[in-house]
């Protein structure tokens, strides 16, 4: 797939537009004038929607993804932006999860944004 005017090599045009699904969609132009599109995909949870119990670590959030396209992730805890180190995330067709290596409690938000494609 490609566009009229391909754009010089090496440069990328991003143009982002919001749909109906409250989704947000991203429109990437590579250098040879291929169009690579990604949904960029949001969940707000809590430390209640987690297995295990109230404040402990390598608890499991079940997240509504099922494509193996979800990286790359950030992920919230209140307003602190956990570090990739601090939990493992896995994408399969079957779900995604997150194990938190940090202490979880029922109480707190959880952001998660994640691109599928």
């Amino acid at each position: 797939m490609g566009i009229e005017n391909p754009i010089p090599s090496g440069d990328i045009i991003q143009k982002v537009f919001k749909n109906e699904s409250n989704a947000i969609r991203v429109i990437i132009v590579n250098g040879n004038g291929d169009i690579l599109k990604s949904i960029q995909q949001e969940e707000n949870r809590s430390g209640t929607d987690c297995s295990g119990n109230d404040g402990d670590t390598n608890r499991i959030l079940n997240l509504l993804n099922t494509s193996e396209s979800g990286n790359p992730t950030s992920v919230w805890v209140d307003t602190q932006l956990i570090a990739q180190s601090d939990m493992t995330i896995v994408h399969n067709s079957s779900g995604s999860t997150i194990t938190f290596g940090v202490n979880i409690y029922n109480s707190q938000s959880i952001r998660v944004l994640y691109y599928i494609i």
